[in-house]
């Protein structure tokens, strides 16, 4: 159990505090509800890119990470679809200047011209190493822009071209970065050896201070997907891959829960179902996977396996025979699944939450997180929500999600 207490500034910001007396130190987490899923089709990837901007810098604090290490600190960040969050881990008698810091980059972020030009190179050359440069790099892009037509969910969070990031300007980031780094747009926590009042009093004193000036864009809803839809592309791969995937609900809708195990029986481990089925009984993979793409507005579970071509030379349509068996076997599972190995797939789900929220630096982004989501308690009512899990969800989740109508399929072919 995580205990935290809770207030709202005036100007909208949420701070939560956990103290922890069993740690000398204390993070300092910044949230904001700001990702690849606010930023216009024409112009992706700034989300990320005001993230590296963000450390450029600001007129009190010229030097981000000197001044973060002259008390023995250490920082990071990352951007997601739906969120940018930012933390400061130090000993727990320096957290005011963590506050100080923080709340000047939410602030006065001046983003000074050599620092854009130098942090937009960087990610330039992030992106083509992550995704131009790389064997099955464009994987992402491709699936996302078949899953979502509408949503902004459609491209990546690197952003969806190379010409977006060369083409933006300062002033865009700017722009971006007055929309939705706005104190009613954030939630700061802090978890550590602290005293809850004297957090409070750093808020009201340095995020206090500061007034909203967002102005947040409704997003466009995603219709119902009325189809299945198919994609061939052939690229020089090492091995062809193919991919089932099947929009769902929301990161805190019962969707989330019944996938999230299903996609733990199917691939937690070399005894789980895909591999054993796919790699060491059929000998039709190298390797066979599963996974849950959680989000603020509705993800999609995915069914993802790696073609063994070498000792399936004489099958025409491998991945297509692939594709077959990973649908026949989910579509079985809520059949063949054992109480033992559902069992085992709940308290698996339980135990690896619990062991990733026992440091300050783990818990503070669980917080905010269920902040954001909208329940700050939600560490500690999802081991409940996985543990209430029945078969009976998966089967129905399996029948109502688990449909041609609702099914994508990626193919994406070695080239010969």
């Amino acid at each position: 159990m995580i205990e935290f207490q809770k207030k709202i500034l005036a100007n909208g910001l949420q701070v939560v505090v956990n103290v922890d007396t069993d740690t000398p130190l204390a993070t300092l987490n910044v949230m904001y509800k700001a990702g690849s899923r606010n930023e216009n089709p024409d112009r992706t990837g700034l989300a990320h890119l005001l993230e590296h901007c963000m450390f450029t810098g600001t007129e009190a604090f010229p030097d981000y990470d000197e001044y973060v290490q002259t008390y023995y600190g250490e920082n990071n960040a990352y951007t997601t679809t739906d969120i940018t969050n930012y933390y400061i881990t130090l000993p727990a008698q320096y957290i005011e200047q963590a506050f100080a810091i923080e709340a000047d980059r939410m602030w006065k972020l001046p983003l000074f011209e050599q620092g854009f030009l130098t942090q937009r190179s960087v990610v330039m050359e992030e992106m083509k190493q992550r995704t131009l440069n790389k064997p099955y790099g464009d994987y992402g892009h491709l699936l996302r822009d078949m899953i979502y037509k509408k949503h902004p969910y459609r491209w990546p969070v690197i952003g969806l071209t190379l010409d977006h990031i060369e083409g933006a300007s300062r002033e865009d980031l700017l722009d971006f970065y007055n929309s939705y780094y706005t104190p009613d747009n954030a939630v700061v926590v802090v978890s550590g050896n602290v005293c809850a009042d004297e957090i409070f009093a750093f808020a009201e004193k340095y995020f206090g201070i500061i007034e909203k000036k967002g102005k947040i864009k409704e997003l466009p809803q995603e219709p119902r997907q009325d189809g299945q839809r198919v994609m061939h592309v052939e690229r020089e791969v090492p091995s062809s891959r193919v991919t089932l995937a099947y929009k769902m609900g929301t990161q805190i809708s019962r969707d989330f829960y019944i996938a999230d195990l299903i996609t733990d029986v199917l691939a937690d481990g070399d005894s789980s179902l895909l591999p054993n089925e796919l790699v060491r009984n059929k000998r039709l993979c190298l390797s066979a996977d599963a996974s849950v793409n959680d989000s603020i507005d509705p993800g999609y579970v995915m069914l993802n396996a790696v073609a063994d071509e070498e000792n399936n030379v004489d099958k025409e349509n491998l991945l297509e025979d692939i594709a077959e068996e990973l649908r026949r076997i989910i579509r079985q599972l809520p059949e063949k699944l054992t109480e033992y190995d559902f069992e085992k797939a709940k308290n698996r789900a339980v135990v690896s939450r619990a062991f990733g929220q026992l440091k300050c630096q783990d818990k503070a982004p669980a917080l905010a997180l269920g902040t954001v989501l909208g329940d700050t308690n939600l560490v500690n009512i999802e081991f409940e929500r996985f543990a209430s899990v029945t078969k009976e969800e998966i089967k129905e989740f399996v029948e109502r999600v688990v449909v041609p109508e609702n099914e994508c399929v990626l193919y994406y072919h070695k080239k010969v």
